[in-house]
């Protein structure tokens, strides 16, 4: 019995030491430090993404590498496509811009592949064509194409970040009820039709990938669009502007072409687009078979060689 008295006294004096160390509540203890548990305050993620904008006036689409940060409160999607509406960095002189001024992200959802992405109205208008001189068949024409590069670039940008497989495009309409409302066909098609415009997809017919660079800049010498030409070529070892205009008005003329391949090296950096093609001057033609029309990144965008241009100014 005295024994159970004495263990009980020892416990009772543990718990009062104890208490007598342990620090008041709300104070910190002697090397303790409370941390902030505000996940919004926490740094956000960095990373290098490809957001697509149109290569100046052609019909393609060229990628700029930037690298964004993913605030903890945001998610992927809704930074890119930010990014995306603020257009091309300072530094990127041949990218354009394809958004309406003043299209703003209203909000983002997924639903399996398809991801919902919902712009406020001035989405629908203020694109270059329909400010632009042109009218008639040719107006409607730019006006299509301008939109669907729209499309191409967000479906691009978000499918090169693994994000989704297609999208689908809703406006906020303010004096109609409800939220949101699906993208009509009439956005694209201008004809009328309420009908919904289904998710779209990545189209690399869009894209200036080799195969498409080396076409554009072939058919822009079969134009003799030279001026447009000129900006197509790699900076280093190219001369000045008026010199290059005096070779190339001299140069033969290009008649036809057809394209294979397209691999870009491991790097990523040059690209061999193998090509046929053929030329005429005066009454002689003559046809270039298999020859490598060697590719270059510069800045991101796909130009050829100086060398490249030469060569094939001159008969083989």
């Amino acid at each position: 019995m005295k024994r159970a008295w004495i263990l009980a006294g020892m416990c009772l004096m543990c718990l009062v030491l104890a208490g007598c160390s342990a620090a008041p509540a709300g104070q910190e203890g002697e090397g303790q430090r409370l941390v902030d548990a505000d996940a919004s305050r926490l740094p956000g993620q960095q990373q290098t993404y490809s957001l697509y904008f149109r290569l100046g006036s052609s019909p393609y689409l060229a990628a700029e590498e930037r690298v964004i940060t993913v605030e903890r409160d945001e998610t992927l999607e809704a930074a890119l496509i930010r990014q995306l509406l603020s257009g091309p960095s300072a530094t990127q002189t041949v990218l354009s811009p394809l958004f309406p001024k003043g299209t703003e992200l209203i909000a983002v959802s997924r639903q399996g592949d398809v991801l919902f992405v919902t712009f406020n109205e001035a989405f629908l208008s203020g694109y270059g064509a329909e400010k632009g001189p042109l009218s008639g068949e040719k107006k409607t024409q730019a006006i299509r194409a301008e939109r669907q590069m729209c499309l191409d670039a967000l479906t691009a940008t978000l499918t090169d970040a693994g994000t989704c497989s297609r999208v689908q495009v809703l406006i906020h309409r303010v004096k109609l009820q409800g939220n949101s409302l699906r993208l009509e066909e009439d956005y694209l098609y201008l004809n009328g039709s309420t009908l919904p415009l289904e998710p779209v997809v990545r189209r690399e017919e869009s894209l200036y990938t080799p195969r498409n660079a080396a076409e554009y800049m072939l058919s822009l010498w079969m134009a003799r669009d030279f001026g447009t030409l000129k900006g197509c070529i790699v900076s280093a070892g190219r001369p000045g502007d008026q010199q290059l205009q005096e070779e190339m008005e001299v140069s033969p003329v290009l008649t036809g072409f057809v394209l294979s391949g397209g691999q870009p090296s491991f790097d990523g950096q040059r690209a061999i687009v193998t090509a046929d093609i053929t030329f005429c001057q005066g009454e002689k033609t003559w046809t270039r078979k298999g020859y490598p029309f060697r590719l270059q990144r510069e800045k991101g965008v796909w130009k050829m060689h100086y060398d490249t241009l030469c060569n094939l100014m001159t008969e083989e």
